[in-house]
């Protein structure tokens, strides 16, 4: 195939058509999605390069979103949005993003099959399967799932930088680089199953040599130095934010084993990983087989192992190794059948790597087989994608809110559903309020949620402020100094004391300490990566 990009682009443009024709369709994910890209590509456009606040959320009580979640996927649409002039509504224009995530998911598994088989067709094959996997589609159209989708084009470069760091290839270590930290800022979960299972796991494989596996560590800990602009401010600022809303019994990781039905809290997602699931372990018993007839080399100790891995990765998705996801941090990711990313990313290597032609008429019974039980939810994905477009065509609007995690902690008046936000209390609530009461108690908007204010008290008052609280808040000290701010209670308001007489004063957003410490890191393994990246050049 002469051009394999258009091939990747044509399949990406026809795997999404229904949300291209659409705009976004309606999914586990839409309403945050909708809403926080398109404040953060208002922002983007506006110079702010990386916004963490969205000013707009909450019914414009603001929300600190990203300076908990990664900022990769927004980027993206940030510069889609930017490129077409922002011509396009959100809607579509988030469509056009997920596509081009497709799109750049295809070439990356393409480069890495090709690396690992040397086979062009296979390659292009194999790509195009990789964007159409099932779970990858079912995380797109019902999930919503816009970090965890970048994460799938992520993943497939991270194993190439692998594979030619290993091979001591110039560019091998700079990219490995950068592509962890790109893992790491797409999304965490991801990247750290990806961590635990998937990296280490090859690496070993692959080499067991001391000098490579310390390039690799270091090509690892210099993408988290990358990383660090996001990953320490998330990392520092969780006990300003409702973070107990992610690990509610919902999340529980034992709530959602394949192989513990009773438990089950979403039956229909499970119905369909359920038989994902099954399809997978089918396929990888029929690439057992196709092993056993391989004569020894390297190229059935590689199929092995891409085959051994899928099989471990599936025990674990199924529950048969609970206290796995009781580990530290592993329990966080929520659900175990993110890992079905790994699984899929493992089999199709497996399969590009299997003489397909050559393997007897049992291993294709077998694989037929699992061609068979992947249709129950390969219905369950096209009729739920149906629905949603009919819905999408019918009502022409999606709802858009932020999600309760990112109210400040200590706010109670959330409700037990997702959806239940508890913002009915602050729906009237004015911009601001003097108690007790000043002569003058005004305030003006101005962009991105911050605020002039302007108060003539004849004695201390309380200003409170229609803003939730986060520390990053502040007031303006050349134009008043010394007033310190603090959440109001209970609603959690930006609130301080106004000295008696007139004070003006402007509420912004400054930066803060940890932000600058995770600035340094990343700015000075920027530093280091571009110091890389001279070598490579020179040693060319």
């Amino acid at each position: 195939m002469r051009h394999p990009a258009l091939v990747l682009a044509a399949a990406a443009i026809l795997l999404l058509s229904p949300t291209l024709v659409l705009g976004t369709l309606i999914s586990h994910s839409s309403p945050q999605n909708l809403t926080w890209a398109s404040q953060f590509a208002d922002q983007f456009r506006a110079g702010i390069l990386y916004p963490r606040w969205m000013p707009d959320s909450f019914d414009g009580l603001g929300s600190p979103a990203f300076y908990f979640y990664p900022p990769l996927p927004f980027w993206t649409d940030a510069v889609v949005s930017v490129i077409t002039a922002n011509a396009l509504s959100v809607s579509y224009c988030l469509a056009v993003s997920t596509t081009v995530i497709l799109f750049l998911s295809g070439l990356a598994m393409r480069a890495w099959l090709l690396r690992v088989s040397g086979r062009r067709t296979a390659a292009l094959v194999g790509a195009v399967a990789y964007m159409a996997a099932p779970y990858h589609l079912f995380d797109t159209y019902t999930r919503g799932a816009f970090a965890e989708i970048t994460g799938y084009a992520v993943l497939p470069v991270v194993m190439l930088a692998l594979r030619l760091t290993i091979d001591r290839a110039r560019w091998g270590l700079p990219l490995l680089a950068s592509a962890y930290a790109a893992l790491l800022l797409s999304h965490l979960p991801t990247a750290l199953l990806c961590s635990i299972t998937i990296i280490p796991a090859y690496v070993l494989f692959t080499t067991r040599a001391r000098a490579l596996l310390l390039r690799c560590a270091a090509g690892g800990v210099l993408g988290i130095g990358l990383a660090a602009i996001y990953l320490v401010p998330a990392m520092e600022l969780q006990s300003w934010i409702s973070a107990h809303e992610l690990w509610t019994s919902f999340y529980r990781a034992s709530n959602w084993f394949v192989m513990a039905p009773e438990r089950w809290v979403d039956p229909d997602t499970m119905r369909v990983i359920g038989s994902i699931v099954l399809a997978a372990a089918l396929l990888a018993a029929g690439l057992c087989l196709a092993l056993l007839q391989l004569p020894d080399g390297d190229g059935r100790r590689e199929l092995g192992f891409w085959v051994a891995l899928s099989l471990a990765c599936l025990i674990l998705i199924a529950g048969l190794l609970p206290w796995f996801w009781d580990l530290p941090l592993v329990g966080k990711v929520q659900f175990p059948w993110r890992l079905l990313m790994v699984v899929e990313f493992s089999l199709l290597t497996a399969l590009c790597l299997t003489p397909l032609a050559e393997v007897r008429r049992g291993v294709v019974y077998v694989l037929a087989a699992a061609g068979v039980a992947l249709v129950p939810g390969a219905v369950l994905i096209v009729t739920d994608v149906r629905a949603r477009a009919e819905f999408v065509a019918r009502t022409g609007t999606l709802d858009r809110h932020d999600v309760k995690e990112y109210q400040p902690a200590g706010y109670k008046f959330a409700g037990a559903r997702y959806a239940d936000l508890g913002l009915e209390q602050l729906k009237d609530a004015p911009v601001i309020s003097c108690a007790p009461a000043a002569r003058t108690c005004h305030a003006d908007n101005e962009p991105f949620g911050n605020l002039r204010l302007a108060v003539t008290a004849d004695q201390p008052t309380t200003v409170t402020l229609r803003r939730f609280f986060f520390p990053a808040w502040r007031l303006d000290g050349r134009l008043e100094a010394g007033l310190p701010l603090a959440a109001s209670e209970p609603l959690r308001l930006v609130s301080f004391t106004a000295p008696a007489g007139e004070t003006v004063t402007r509420l912004d957003r400054g930066t803060l300490a940890i932000e600058r410490w995770g600035q340094a890191i990343s700015g000075l393994s920027l530093l280091l990566l571009l110091a890389l990246v001279i070598r490579s050049t020179a040693r060319g």
